[in-house]
């Protein structure tokens, strides 16, 4: 097996150009796949970090259909009145986003948590637009992705003294953007604008590029689902740390390769040999099963397209473990193929437990019920480049994917004051009868818009200049509703 070295990842980088992304968006729905940006900016610079270059920073207007939510809109300061206002249509500014990352796939993209969520609202804004949802990771290689919570995280695990981490009063630490800057004299700006939000990830991923050199590298070498594989397939062990959200508690782990998930091939089962595997080698599948990815057990998961932070096997003294006993314990559990084919099993048997999926009801909330087909992409794209109502109706006509049907309906009626009449009054019946429900449904409505209104001050301290501004925007909206 080949031995993981992070300075190779540095000889390799050391020409490229990094991306800083950020947005501001609608709210933090539950039903992530309804959110969509108000805001995006978009930075490049070198590996030295000199000079970044604004390549996108913009506002955007919203469709009515997408209503952004009181306490999101507090907490970055974004006025919906000012939005309606705005240039740019959200389709324009996700077309815009869409347009750059396509024609800079090279370049390794920096965010702070975007694996969790900016990437995951890209996705669906991509979809939800007639644009490739997959676009981040369709290449020769998946672009490099460097998410620096999860660097935040593997620091303060195995090198905790290198960089300033904040406390609260009960002295767990926590990992904002903004306070992992303010902490380390890096002045944030203007929080949750998306500009100075990337400005200030860009000078913490240089403070970690200075000060923690073999964890930033690290994960430029673990930047994609491919090289995760790689380097846990090639490795006999590496180490992986990770801040639990809830205990905020410090885990660090020395994992050896067992499998990928069956049912799940994003998710890659691991061993912690932090524990003696011996204790382990002789359970059943059954067993094992019990103990899949729960609190004191060695397995758990990571996910290869959730930029993990991989660090090198030899770290493993900085959790308590020296490189001989490591070594054994997983070569203990390399050559022991029955265990290996249970723990397979038992992921099996947890996979069959699970309730059946079942297909959503929404096109919104369907981008995962299937791919979409060469057909309706070359379509998509004619459709995207089309100026011609005619042509877009006619387009619409062609194709088969019901989810693209009812996007391509609705960036006609709301992007064309021309568009075709019936499709137009279908559109106003459509807004209608989304925000006006009272039903338990998974996007924002304007009932469930007004409560969050009167919950922002039990939450938050209160802007009430975006209040009252939000307030209006309903009014608005639905007096163009009822008409």
């Amino acid at each position: 097996m080949e031995k993981f070295n992070w300075n190779n990842s540095k000889d390799e980088f050391n020409s490229k150009n990094l991306i800083g992304l950020d947005l501001e968006t609608t709210g933090i729905n539950r039903n992530i796949e309804y959110e969509r940006p108000t805001s995006a900016a978009i930075l490049e610079t070198n590996l030295h970090f000199d000079s970044p270059e604004i390549i996108v920073d913009e506002k955007c207007r919203l469709p009515y259909h997408v209503l952004p939510d009181a306490g999101a809109l507090n907490i970055t300061n974004i006025n919906p009145l000012d939005l309606m206002n705005e240039p740019l249509s959200l389709f324009e500014l996700v077309k815009k986003i869409a347009n750059y990352l396509e024609k800079s796939h090279d370049k390794p993209l920096v965010t702070y948590n975007g694996a969790s969520y900016d990437l995951i609202i890209l996705r669906h804004s991509f979809f939800a637009h007639l644009i490739d949802p997959y676009l981040l990771v369709k290449s020769a290689e998946d672009r490099l992705h460097i998410d620096l919570y999860a660097l935040a995280q593997t620091i303060y695990c195995f090198f905790p003294s290198r960089i300033a981490f904040h406390k609260n009063q009960d002295g767990k630490v926590v990992l904002k953007q903004e306070l992992m800057a303010t902490t380390n004299g890096i002045d944030p700006g203007d929080a949750h604008a998306a500009v100075d939000d990337v400005r200030t990830l860009l000078k913490l991923a240089k403070l970690m590029e200075k000060k923690v050199p073999e964890v930033f590298y690290s994960a430029l070498a673990s930047g994609n689902k491919k090289r995760v594989i790689e380097l846990l397939t090639q490795n006999l062990f590496l180490n992986f740390g990770e801040v639990k959200y809830k205990e905020r508690i410090a885990v660090k782990r020395t994992p050896t390769f067992i499998c990928q998930d069956p049912s799940y091939t994003n998710n890659l089962v691991l061993f912690d040999l932090s524990y003696k595997p011996e204790e382990y080698l002789h359970m059943t599948p059954e067993e094992i099963a019990k103990i899949l990815n729960k609190k004191g057990s060695p397995f758990f998961n990571i996910k290869a397209n959730g930029s993990p932070v991989l660090l090198p096997g030899d770290l493993c003294e900085l959790n308590d473990l020296s490189l001989e006993e490591a070594t054994r314990r997983a070569n203990k559990v390399q050559e022991n193929i029955g265990f290996k084919e249970s723990v397979v099993i038992a992921c099996d048997i947890n996979a069959k437990k699970r309730s059946p999926w079942e297909k959503p009801d929404y096109s919104e909330s369907q981008i995962y019920t299937k791919f979409i087909d060469s057909h309706d992409r070359l379509l998509s794209k004619a459709f995207l480049e089309s100026e011609s109502p005619e042509d877009k109706i006619n387009i619409i006509h062609q194709m088969n994917d019901g989810r693209l049907i009812d996007f391509a309906k609705r960036l006609l009626a709301s992007e064309d004051k021309n568009c075709d009449s019936v499709i137009k009054m279908n559109y106003q019946e459509f807004e209608a009868k989304r925000l006006l429900s009272e039903d338990d449904v998974p996007w924002r409505t304007l009932n469930n818009g007004r409560k969050s209104i009167e919950n922002v001050a039990k939450r938050m301290t209160v802007n009430e200049t975006i209040m009252n501004a939000t307030k209006k925007y309903y009014d608005i909206v639905e007096k163009e509703l009822r008409k």
